[in-house]
């Protein structure tokens, strides 16, 4: 029997046998969003060590707020 592209893409595009539930799907949206926001807090606090330790002004201390939620974890 010979398979071609499209029945492999048939295949590989299947939908799921069950959907995923909104609860759970909910769940795990608050969860990430609790993890940034626990993360930009933990940035708010230490923003004046931050500031002292890099001799940073204001402006300096506002580029750390704006990426500290969109940079990759270590």
């Amino acid at each position: 029997m010979t398979h071609t592209p499209l029945t492999f893409l048939k295949r590989a595009v299947r939908p799921a046998a069950r959907p995923a539930s909104p609860g759970g799907v909910l769940v795990v949206m608050c969860a990430g969003y609790f993890l940034v926001l626990l993360d930009v807090t933990i940035v708010n606090v230490a923003l004046p060590a931050i500031g002292a330790q890099r001799g940073t002004d204001v402006d300096g201390l506002q580029w750390v707020v704006t990426v500290t939620p969109w940079r990759s974890p270590p």
